[in-house]
């Protein structure tokens, strides 16, 4: 029996599930490893009355063509509905789509297809640290691992695809051998973070879908109406997200979720003075402290180490302005380099001592 080439593919959001998918199919042994305890990374979801419901506001446009591709192969675009979407200022309606059951049906399905072609998902495992073990026949990688209760876990594999933020990267691979001009591009990479408010409301506050603010006043920068969109559904309430972008260095990031919610519902009053505190049933802050790069590496961030590869939104560069619109790049991105990942596999990776050969995308 022929050997399968293992990979670990570190995160289990968007980019990870597609790409480990893709790779399982193609008779890698892939192995996940996610530091939370679900996967689906910014689509994480949560059950919210009868449904489940993603923590960050998420919708599929007309021309997603990766996204819709995705749904399709999974036997899942029966399940989108359209609605046209009426956005604050403008004159027009945008046509939306949203799954029946959320995306969380999405997430599912992609999980499900790796474990049918014998991949491994590894939930509450944190990579630490990524190491190069020199071999007579090849170079193989190992991942240390920790625990919710401490304990540490060595994960061994011939590759590996990370799929996180740029500067976790530069943070985990401290034992490999890179340059320190390639270290420097990681670190270059800043991000903005995002705290976004769910609330389950008795009614709605107006008959928009979306709805901009700025930043100078308030301290989320867009209302999205959830319920708007798709309707009162089985949530128990009408939903909306307030979603706020900050640097990190702004006070309210270190604030407790309760000081956040004062402050979100304060400003929410200023748009409708006769909102009361009732008038919420429940609500959920998420934090994500790497949502959006703002500053991309001058140089490209491939990694002159055959075998090691990364999947980051600083690859997508800044085409698309609301996060929710990069799924459709992170699927390409994602499917890009499970190919390219494929296909290096047909040449032998030299060991140690070799002539460095660059295997990995830009």
């Amino acid at each position: 029996m022929p050997h399968r080439p293992s990979i670990c593919v570190i995160g289990a959001g968007l980019t990870g599930l597609v790409a480990a998918r893709k790779l399982a199919r193609n008779g890698f042994r892939v192995l996940v490893v996610e530091q939370h305890s679900t996967a689906g990374g910014t689509l994480s979801s949560m059950r919210i009355g009868h449904e489940y419901l993603e923590l960050i506001p998420h919708h599929l446009r007309k021309n997603d063509r990766n996204m819709l591709s995705l749904f399709k192969e999974l036997g899942l675009f029966d399940d989108i509905s359209w609605f046209d979407s009426y956005w604050y200022g403008r004159a027009g309606r945008k046509k939306l789509g949203y799954p029946e059951r959320g995306f969380h049906t999405l997430v599912s399905a992609l999980t499900q297809e790796i474990t049918d072609d014998g991949g491994i998902i590894y939930y509450g495992y944190t990579a630490l640290d990524i190491s190069l073990v020199c071999n007579e026949d090849k170079d193989t990688y190992q991942i240390t691992c920790v625990l919710a209760d401490c304990t540490s876990v060595l994960i061994d594999c011939d590759d590996v695809l990370f799929t996180g933020s740029c500067r976790n990267l530069a943070h985990i691979t401290h034992s490999l051998d890179l340059p320190t001009d390639y270290r420097d591009s990681l670190m270059d990479v800043t991000y903005r973070a995002n705290m976004t408010l769910l609330l389950v409301m008795k009614s709605p506050l107006t008959g928009c879908f979306s709805r901009p603010f700025n930043e100078d006043h308030y301290p989320f920068q867009r209302i999205i109406q959830h319920s708007n969109l798709v309707g009162e559904r089985k949530y128990g309430g009408h939903i909306l997200y307030l979603s706020g972008s900050f640097q990190t260095t702004h006070p309210m990031w270190t604030q407790s979720d309760s000081e956040v919610f004062k402050s979100y519902f304060k400003a929410l009053q200023k748009t409708n003075p006769t909102l009361l505190r009732s008038d919420i049933k429940t609500w959920r802050l998420t934090r994500t402290r790497y949502a959006l790069p703002i500053a991309f590496p001058e140089t490209s961030i491939s990694t002159p180490l055959p075998g090691l590869y990364i999947c980051s939104l600083a690859m997508i560069g800044n085409s698309s302005g609301n996060s929710e619109y990069r799924m459709d790049s992170c699927v390409a991105l994602a499917n890009d380099i499970a190919d390219r990942i494929r296909d290096n596999r047909l040449t032998i990776r030299p060991v140690s001592g070799s002539a460095p050969v660059d295997y990995i995308c830009s």
